[in-house]
């Protein structure tokens, strides 16, 4: 079992330094770390982000209040299973500080490195975002998906931490998806009722 593991980690950190330094181009080193570090961008927090919101609201009223909520309580919840418990059991170290051979070009370094948290949030709202709008899914999980290669490419996780973080973001927003569709269908039948 010991040598599986040891294998995986060997597999793991070649992809990484295939990712962050071989598969690179001087556009990717501008475009993954404006996105990877958008939160931190406060033009988008408080311009784009919030003008977005309030436009998605005032065309989908209490649909997108919704949708809105779920999104943010699966990304909460996502981000609190893995920074509160995942990460301080498993206790895996940021490729910085690894030991290895990394190229950062990102801020969103602090903490234990697995799972991402950034993946984990952003495709756990992307999954509820998709399963209310079937229409946008998988333009959502790309998004996601991009955010996830970008803390890769960037140096801050390994591809393994990336892709948990994916799974657990996913299986999360599935559930809380699920919860809203259960939720939004008892409501009309509430309303047909009355």
């Amino acid at each position: 079992m010991a040598s599986f593991w040891t294998a995986l980690r060997g597999l793991d950190e070649a992809l990484f330094a295939r990712i962050n330094q071989a598969w690179t181009h001087p556009w990717l080193n501008a475009f993954f770390p404006w996105l990877t570090d958008l939160d931190r961008n406060m033009i988008f927090v408080w311009g784009a982000l919030p003008v977005a919101a309030a436009w998605w609201l005032y065309t989908q009223k209490g649909r997108a209040a919704r949708v809105l909520l779920a999104m943010v309580i699966a990304a909460g919840f996502c981000d609190a299973v893995s920074y509160r418990f995942i990460k301080p059991y498993v206790q895996r170290d940021r490729p910085e500080k690894a030991g290895i051979s990394v190229v950062v070009r990102s801020r969103h370094m602090e903490g234990y490195s697995f799972p991402s948290n950034h993946a984990a949030n952003t495709f756990a709202a992307a999954t509820v975002l998709g399963m209310a709008y079937p229409g946008i899914r998988w333009f959502a999980l790309l998004i996601a998906a991009l955010v996830a290669y970008s803390r890769v490419y960037t140096g801050a996780h390994f591809p393994l931490d990336a892709a948990a973080g994916a799974a657990l973001g996913l299986i999360i927003g599935a559930l809380v998806g699920s919860a809203l569709k259960r939720f939004g269908k008892a409501g009309q039948q509430h309303g047909k009722k009355n």
